[in-house]
Order: C-alpha cells, then structure tokens, then sequence
C-alpha cells in the first residue's frame, strides 16, 4: 500500500485467520525398522534380556542415558577417529530428517532448507569436502551436486548412524573431512519380534498466516521386526515405512543471482544501466567508487505444500552359520509444490545514484528508475529415490569373503509455470538495507504510471500492471545414478598383524541434467485482460503479515495484486500443458548437464593388536589406489538475437540442431592410511591417524556446458554466456594428522579433545578463456570464465572438543565446539560483460567452511519422563548455488525443544519445537556484507504417540 509519501508501508491485516482444516489421521499398514547391524546398538537396551546385574555394576536407565551409553561405546570400539550415535537417540525425537539428529555429534553442522536441516558437513568444513554412504554405498542425489538429501531418509526409521573423521584403505574414497554412513538393520542380529508405530500432528505458525493454508500437518510411521526357521538357518525380515503430509512456508526477500560491478552514478531521468568504466589502460574512470548492483530486487509470498513417503525394506538369510546374504531396499517419494507471487524492482541497474557503498563494494543505499514487475509462479517438484543392496559374506576357517553388489538412483523433475506482467511507466524508487534483512523500498515517485493510466497507484489493484505480459514454462530433469560392485576378503593370521585386507571396486555414476526447456508462449488475444485471466484475479493476498520475521523493515504487512497461478497460466496460453515437449522430440541444449564418471579402486590393509609402549595398541596401515574416466557431454548452439522487452536490451534464442561436444578426462589419486589407537588405561584412548584423502568436484562443475542469459545489454553480446563447469578438474587432494585423547569416565560420561592437521594440495582459480560464438550468422568473441585447478597448497588446521556427562539425580549434558582455520581460496569464477568478478572481490574459502560450530544440549530424564532442549550454531560459511557468483550464509543458531511422557507400558507421548527463535537464513553475494536474499520459516510443533509392542 502506499502512504502519504508514496512509501510502501508495513500494514496489519484485520480479520480473522483463515479457519483451520481438520486433522487428518491414515493407516500406514507397512513400514521398516532400521538400526545398526550389530544386535549390540539396534537392541532396546530397556527390554535386553541382559541378565540380572552384576555387582557393583551401574545399569543406566532412561532413553537418552543409554543413547549415551551405545553411542560412547560404539565410538570407543571404532578403528579411526569418529563418532557415533545409536540405539534410541535416532528415531527417538520427531525430527524434520535425519540430519537435524546428527547434529548432535560434535563437529556436524547442517545446511538449512525450507526451515530444516539438509545437507550435512564435518567438522564445519561443508559437504563439498565430505561424503555419505547407506551401509557402505554411495547415495545418489537430487541435488545440484554430490550432497545428500537426508529430508530423504525418515529419522524415525534409521537409529544407527557413524561419523568417521580419519580414514583407512577399506574406506570408499571421497572424504576429505570424513563420511557420515548411516546404517540399516539386520534383523537377525535384532534377534526379537518388535511392532513400532507413530502417529505425529505438527503445527507450522508460519502456515497459519498463509490465505488457505492448513497450519496442521502430521507424520505415520510403522515398523515391523521379525525372524524365522529356515531350515537348518535362519531367516529375518525388517519392514516399515512412513507417510508425512506437511508444508514448507517461507517469506523471502531475494535477487538474481548475478551482480555487475558498477562505477557511474547515473541519476533520474538519465535512461542509462550503470557500467563500469574505464580508460584505455583498464584504469577506473566512473564517478563512483565500485558497487555491486543485482539486475533485479524480489519480494516474495509463498504458500506451499511438502509430501513425503518412504519405504524401506531388509531381508537377512543364514542358511549357515558361515554363510550369510543380506537383501536391502530403500525407497521415497517427495512432492513439493510451491505458488509464489512476487514483486520485482524489474529495472535494477537503471539510473542507479549510490547514497552509500561498503568498502568491499556492497551498495547498501541507493536510489533508481524502475518498472514494477508482478509475477506469479507455480511450481512443482517431486524426487522419487531408490536404493537396492545385495550383501554374500562367506567365512572358511580364517578367510572371510565379502561381495557387495548395489545401485541407487534418484531421478527428479521439475515443472515451472512463470508469468509476468509490469507497469509500462517506471517509478522512481530508493531501496535502503542498513540495519534489516528485508531491504526497505520506498516509491518516491508514482506519477508516470498513475498519470498514464488515470487511476491512483495501487499496487493491490490488477489494472495497476499492462504491460510486458509473458508467460512461459520451465522443466528441469535430473537423473543420477550409480552401480557398484566390491569385493573384499579379510584373511586372519596370529602375531602383530591380526588380518590383512585386500578389495576392489568398480562404480559407474552418470548424472544427466536437462536444464535447458524454457519455452516463452504465445498469448491468448487480450492475454491479461482476457476473461479467463481476469477471472484468476485473486481477491486476497497470499499471506497475511508478510515479513512478520524481521522487526525492524518497514515490509512488514505488503501486499499486492495476485493471481491463481496455474488458472493464469491456462487463460493466457490456452491450454494448462502449453510448453511441454512432445513426446520424441529432442530437448538437448547447451545449458544441460551429461557427466559419466567411472572409478576403479583396489586397496590393501593390514590390521594389527600388539603392545606398544608398554600399552595395548591396535590400529591399521594401508593403501588405496583409485582409477577415475570422466566423460562429458555438452552441447553448442548457433545464436540469434531479436528485440528485448525493453528498447536497450535484446532476447538470445538458440538455432539450429544442437551440436554434441565429448570431453574425457582420466587420472590416478593414491591415498596411504596409518591408524593407531594406543589404550593407556581402561578408560583413556589415545589415537593418531596419517593419511591422503580426495574431494571429488560436484558434476555440475565438471560440465561442459554453457549457460545463456535471458536477455543482454545491446552491443554487449559478451555478458550473455558463461561456462558451467569444466570437464578437465580434478579432485582436492590432502594431507592430513590427526590426533585425538579421549577419557570415558563412566558409562555416560566423556571427555574428548581432538586436533587436526589438513595441507590442502590442490586449489581453484578462475581462468578467463575467449570463446567464439555464432550470432546472427556471424562468429562473435565473448569472454568466459571456467573454474580450473590451480597449484597453490593451503592448510587447514582445527581443533575439537567434546564433554557430557549425566548427574545421578538425572540431569545431565552435552557440549562441543570445533574450530577450524583455513587460508583455502576459491575465487569468483563468474566474468559479467567482461569483467571477471574475481578481479573485484576477495576469494571465498572451502563451500560450506564454518570457523566456528558449537552444540549445546541440556536434558533431564526420571523413570516416566525425558526432556531436552537442544542449541546448534556455526558461524558464517561460503554456500556455492551451481556455478553462480560466490554466495555467504550468514552465522547460524537454533533452538530445539522435547519432551517425552511414558504413559502406560510402550506407549509414549512426544511434544517437540523446532526453530523456536525463527531464525533466518541470510544470504550475501558477491561479497560478504552485500545482502542477497533473506528467508524466514517460522517454528514447528509436534506432538504425537509412539508404542512399542
């Protein structure tokens, strides 16, 4: 709305909310139980058959004291440096993923997504330098890179997970900072009959603001363990599954994702784009000092919807007591669908006069010219995901044989419909984003669009917008998939050395991204004031108190005209299917992604249990040795060019048939191990790990493919393109020390302390390439920038420290904080009309590096109760989206709450909150203080059952 001053001003919307829908309830007649395949961390340590208590023993009682008590002695069995977290402590708490319960190992921080934890990394050091595995494989992926989803993966049905932060030969390669490997059960190790069910009700108060929206939601799961005469064998079978019906609400602030660097002031009524200029020499010559300015500012309302379901299966046959095959299956299905209208500052390099600039170039204040742009846009995505293992182990005598044979694929599509319609007059505006996340836009001037149309400006009002009308769709589709074979034996021998290890493995992993299916529509006569568009006007808007999150903008309350985007979509094409491709007919384009990487790997390992400086010592030494083909396909394209939406700008269109470009790559890593772990009393370890690790580049950044702007400044054809990977870069590779004390004071009580050393042998650095292109017929010289590796070294070195301890009087603790320092660069590999914006901005440091990260858990558990509350932070890291510009999330903390009530024998009542202090994510690019985009979520609530029988 606009005041007196022509100010778009916060405004309280009156009325009631929008009545909240019935809770629904679903019988779920499958589901799974998963765990660990050693009996010892999957059993109820409440119903183990353990005996009657040897004297003086303490026996730990309570759900989260004997999570402790598994998790500690799982960590101490372990042959590297780790952590664990087993027994009831996964699928214990109503987490949003598996994720957001991992967390809570020391060291590990999350990446959130839609208000909860995804992608995880160790030690802070971002999921680029890490990896993870189901029972030992690889996980595809949905994402934009190697990074896994654990949205995917239910926490109610997986209680078992591992964190190694050293590494051995029998490792699979790829972990500079370590592997998270969750672990499914084996139900014969299980060794009981078990039926678990959940029934889960959540509460989002950011739904509740949403016109429409259901503010409920709930989650079912089941599980169900038994086992059987098989013969002379046995067998076991573990089933169960999940249904979640949910929504994933955000209010969102943000911008294209591509800055220029500017040095004019152009000022009002001067019809210009701001550039940056310079003299023949390449010397600066604006008036300005250099910004950063975004082609366009977006306001965002968004109502949405978030389903998921999963399935996951084990079967577990002993026809011998030497012999043992073990089947696994896990499947999920996702649906998220998304209706957003946003308000877009359309022109946002026009007649831009600075009013204040950081000194890193952050242009924090400023005024400009600009059309209004309202857009709406639908858009559905679903990730379906399968995983199947097949496991042979075969022991005779001292030689065990082990063949493990799997594949996962996760295969995810994406339907966008996105429309646009603007003012055909520009306004005179000025955007402040001192001392808010949501940037305060104030309209100084609206006369030329309300003098055009004679009607007072209103930007609720749908007549306010004529001009510039499109509609178009866009598909993405994504398939990654990999096979792997392995095969390992394991030879027991008497002495120093217990076993030796040798193995082999080969995988296969293509990923395949069309990400090039954008087709702009013809409209119907009349387009927006056409009857079926006019009657997709809608009469309310899409969230009531946009931007409640953050106190100090003056956004709070926005509103504007909106439509129900998918009936728009219809009425201005026709047809709800205009866009969608043939069936047959090709959709290659330069933009998609064809990267087919296969790896061979052998490695020998020798494990050995002596004594060692007067102490019990065992550990390993062993060496890795890894083969990599990479195979990319891209695809070129001749170019012609017509009149853009406005007079300065024109509009890139692909011709002809598409050109298939091979580039192959092949390369050897070898990767030496040592471990040691030396026992220096009962409960006092001491371990020290050498070894060579490797990171693998996400395959985007191996593509050979190009990415096309939309549209391009007229007589600058060289902003238009840009590289999106290259097939020639090779893993990061390093050295790394580490050593770790740890004291387990009693069964629920430790302290360790570790130290980490990581000489980085590999980094990148951006390399200005010229390209020539054919345009209108004739080739043309553009300037791109490809990210390539480089022969500078750096170091990483850090330090870790965890304590907990539980009181007797059942109150208890956990603490952890990792630090880590690095003087890794990773410079901007964007070049924008010619400029590469490395030149003008300090390089980022490793993706996903935090400084610091820290966890802090109070609880407090009797005989009937347990409850917890839960704080996780990390300090701001570098969050690459593709191949874009350099993008920092700000600093991060959250709180959790639970609460567990027994109310009779197996049954449970559960009451969780999540995000209690609506903490945002915070966006900056290309520099770390230049505000990009700002996301709020809100808090969840959940309260629900779970019985055990």
């Amino acid at each position: 709305m606009m005041n007196s001053t022509g100010a778009i001003a916060a405004k309280s919307r009156i009325g009631s909310r929008a009545g909240k829908t019935a809770f629904r309830l679903a019988l779920l007649t499958s589901a799974m139980c998963i765990a660990l395949p050693n009996a010892a961390w999957a059993q109820d340590q409440g119903e183990a058959d353990e005996g009657p208590p040897v004297e003086n023993e303490i026996v730990v009682t309570g759900e989260i004291a004997r999570t402790i008590e598994s998790s500690l002695e799982a960590k101490r069995q372990l042959d590297v440096i780790g952590d664990a977290i087993v027994g009831d402590d996964i699928g214990d708490l109503p987490d949003l993923s598996v994720a957001e319960t991992l967390e809570r190992v020391v060291g590990v921080t999350s990446d959130r997504f839609k208000g909860g934890a995804s992608e995880l990394s160790i030690r802070g050091l971002g999921a680029f330098l890490g990896s993870s595995y189901l029972n030992g494989r690889e996980i595809s992926s949905g994402s934009d890179g190697r990074d896994v989803n654990f949205g995917q993966f239910p926490s109610e049905l997986i209680n078992g997970a591992i964190v190694y932060k050293s590494q051995q030969a029998s490792f699979i390669e790829g972990g500079v900072s370590g592997i998270i490997e969750l672990k499914t059960l084996k139900p014969l190790d299980y060794g009981k009959t078990r039926l678990q069910i959940q029934a889960l009700g959540g509460y989002s108060d950011y739904e509740d603001r949403v016109t429409d929206g259901d503010p409920f939601n709930y989650r079912l799961t089941a599980s169900y363990v038994d086992q059987f005469q098989l013969g002379d064998g046995q067998l076991g079978i573990a089933i169960g599954g999940q249904i979640r019906r949910d929504t994933a609400p955000e209010d969102i602030f943000t911008s294209s994702s591509t800055y220029r660097p500017c040095n004019t002031i152009e000022g009002v009524d001067q019809s210009n784009n701001c550039a940056y200029d310079t003299d023949a020499a390449g010397n600066p010559t604006g008036a300005s000092d250099t910004y950063f300015v975004s082609n366009q500012y977006i306001y965002r309302a968004m109502k949405t919807q978030a389903d998921r379901d999963a399935v996951m299966a084990t079967i577990q046959m002993q026809p011998s007591p030497n012999f043992e095959i073990t089947l696994d299956a896990q499947y999920s299905y996702r649906d998220d669908i998304e209706e957003r209208g946003n308000l877009v500052v359309a022109d946002g390099r026009r007649d831009i006069a600075p009013i204040e600039i950081s000194p890193t170039g952050a242009l924090l204040a400023w005024s400009g010219e600009t059309r209004l742009e309202n857009q709406s846009v639908w858009r559905q995505r679903t990730e379906e995901y399968i995983g199947l293992g097949s496991n042979i182990a075969w022991t005779s005598g001292p030689l065990t044989l082990d063949a493990d044979f799997s594949y996962s694929q996760t295969q995810r599509r994406q339907d966008e419909l996105d429309m646009r319609i603007r003012t055909n007059r520009r306004v005179f505006y000025e955007i402040d984003r001192r001392g808010v996340n949501i940037p305060n836009l104030t309209l100084t001037d609206t006369n030329p669009v309300s003098d055009n149309l004679g009607i007072p400006f209103d930007l609720n009002n749908h007549d306010l917008y004529n001009n510039g009308a499109r509609a178009r769709r866009r598909l993405e589709n994504i398939d990654d998939g990999i096979f792997a074979a392995r095969l390992d034996a394991t030879y027991e021998t008497e002495g120093f050395f217990k076993s030796f290890q040798v193995g082999f493995r080969y995988a296969d992993r293509q990923r395949v991204q069309d990400d090039g299916i954008d087709s702009t529509l013809p409209l119907v006569a009349g387009n927006y004031q056409s009857a079926g568009a006019i009657a997709a006007r809608s009469d309310t808007f899409l969230v009531e108190d946009l931007f409640e999150g953050d106190s100090n903008t003056t956004m709070q309350g926005l509103t504007f005209a909106t439509w129900d985007a998918r009936a728009l979509f219809a009425a201005l094409t026709g047809n709800i299917n205009a866009g969608v491709p043939a069936i047959g007919v090709s959709t290659l384009s330069t933009q998609d992604t064809d990267v087919t990487e296969k790896t061979y790997a052998g490695y020998v390992q020798a494990n050995f249990d002596t004594m060692m400086f007067g102490v019990p010592a065992r550990g390993n030494i062993g060496l890795r040795g890894v083969k990599t083909d990479l195979t990319s396909v891209g695809v070129s394209s001749a170019l012609v060019t017509s009149p853009g939406p406005d007079p300065d700008t024109i509009t890139i269109t692909e011709v002809g048939d598409p050109v298939i470009n091979v580039e192959r790559n092949s390369f050897w890593n070898w990767l030496p191990s040592a471990n040691l772990i030396l026992e220096l009393d009962q409960d006092k370890l001491l371990r020290f790990a050498a070894y060579r690790a490797m990171a693998r580049p996400d395959q985007l950044n191996l593509s050979a493919a190009l990415n096309f702007d939309d549209t391009a400044d007229l007589g600058d054809l060289g902003s238009i393109v840009s590289a999106s990977g290259n097939p020639f870069l090779e893993p990061l590779t390093s050295w790394n020390g580490d050593i770790s004390f740890e004291w387990y004071a009693s069964k629920t009580t430790s302290l360790s302390i570790a130290a980490y050393a990581k000489q980085l042998q590999t980094g990148f650095r951006t390399d200005v390439t010229p390209l020539t292109i054919n345009v209108d017929g004739a080739p043309t010289d553009v300037i791109i920038g490809r990210t390539v590796n480089s022969g500078d070294k750096s170091h990483l070195l850090g330090v870790e420290i965890n304590a907990q301890h539980k009181f007797d009087f059942g109150l208890g603790f956990q603490l952890s904080y990792n630090f880590a320092d690095s003087n890794f660069e990773f410079p901007d590999p964007v070049v924008v009309s010619g400029n590469a914006i490395a030149d003008f901005t300090e390089p980022a440091n490793i993706p996903g590096y935090s400084k610091h990260s820290a966890n802090a858990t109070v609880f407090y558990e009797a005989d009937w109760f347990s409850t917890r509350l839960a704080y996780k932070w990390r300090s701001r890291y570098f969050k690459p989206f593709r191949t874009s510009q350099n993008r920092f999330t700000e600093d991060q903390g959250f709180l959790d709450f639970s609460l567990n009530v027994d109310i009779v024998d197996g049954v449970q009542a559960r009451f969780q909150v999540l995000n209690i202090l609506d903490e945002p994510n915070i966006f900056y690019r290309p520099t770390g203080d230049s505000l990009a985009q700002a996301d709020y979520s809100g808090r969840r609530f959940f309260f629900g059952l779970r019985g055990k029988f």
